[in-house]
């Protein structure tokens, strides 16, 4: 009886959204914000309402019925992105992992995924962000520089696309009440993020795939190995940036919260972020690698990114009971 009520609810959602997709891309509003955000959040909302399985069944539906009905395939490119990655953050949600490891995995997804449309369907689409990008290229005059501008560029793109699709989700799913158990637990993290955002942090699993990660791309890169096709070398350097990012992220926060712990001094964490800031302009790829290995080994001697975890699952869990 549970499943037949979930295919219902999915078939209904889906009717509402063949039915709001045709007017509004048919009266030229649908590539402002309808496609973009609206679209992921809404199949971000089924998913978490009605399961995987009834999500997927009602995005492939409905996708074929708009391609039919507009008989325009860039259309239904565009929105196919959108609903996948709605789905991966849905899909995200309900695990039992940790925000950042949600907003990693999906953004990197989301750059498999909107790359390649970008590299393989800019025409159908009639609109190409990594062209755009380029095109401020022209303004930075040191080739090794706007190399690394254009890849970074690309990467905050979608890392910002996936953020906001997240937050906007968990708040549109905790305003109809839908949201339940790991998806309740995240949208109270978001919420409560001043007071517990200094202990975020992905799993230990993610962290240590995303070390390993960005240091297979460097030796390869050390073994002047070339990727001849755009999609796989864009795909595979802008990954390694958000890697970067998380790892830099978390491993600052894990020593900042040791050193906090261990002086009780506002004063020592202020500095050290200074430092770490000038030492990011001088050489990113040094500084990752020593916040890394100093994230390593406060884990392995204090177990600190589990340390980290447990307080923010106990402050959730005292959130819930509370209410």
């Amino acid at each position: 009886m549970n499943e037949t009520k979930k295919l219902t609810e999915a078939a209904l959602l889906s009717s509402l959204f063949i039915v709001a997709t045709i007017v509004i891309v048919g009266t030229g509003f649908g590539y402002m914000l309808y496609l973009d955000f609206i679209v992921p959040v809404f199949f971000c909302s089924i998913c978490i309402k009605c399961d995987i399985k009834y999500t997927l069944l009602s995005a492939l539906s409905s996708l074929l019925i708009i391609f039919l009905v507009l008989g325009n395939i860039g259309t239904a490119i565009w929105a196919s992105q959108s609903i996948i990655l709605g789905i991966t953050c849905g899909f995200m949600m309900k695990k039992s992992t940790t925000v950042l490891d949600d907003i990693l995995c999906s953004s990197i997804i989301g750059v498999i995924i909107m790359i390649f449309v970008d590299v393989y369907a800019s025409k159908l689409i009639g609109y190409s962000f990594m062209k755009e990008f380029q095109g401020y290229m022209k303004y930075v005059p040191i080739r090794e520089f706007a190399d690394i501008a254009y890849y970074l560029m690309i990467s905050l793109f979608v890392l910002g696309t996936v953020f906001s699709i997240y937050i906007l989700s968990l708040m549109l799913c905790n305003k109809i009440n839908i949201l339940k158990l790991n998806s309740k637990k995240k949208f109270l993290v978001i919420r409560n993020f001043r007071s517990c955002g200094r202990f975020l942090c992905c799993s230990k699993n993610i962290f240590y795939l995303s070390v390993a990660y960005i240091f297979i791309i460097e030796i390869i890169r050390l073994f002047n190995i070339d990727y001849s096709l755009v999609y796989l070398k864009t795909s595979i350097i802008c990954s390694e940036y958000i890697c970067i990012y998380f790892v830099m992220r978390d491993s600052f926060t894990s020593i900042q919260n040791f050193i906090m712990a261990k002086y009780k001094k506002i004063i020592y964490p202020r500095v050290l972020g200074i430092s770490i800031m000038i030492l990011f302009f001088v050489n990113l790829k040094l500084t990752t690698i020593g916040l890394a290995i100093s994230n390593i080994i406060l884990d392995r001697k204090i177990n600190i990114i589990i340390k980290q975890i447990d307080i923010i699952n106990s402050y959730t869990y005292a959130l819930a009971t509370k209410k």
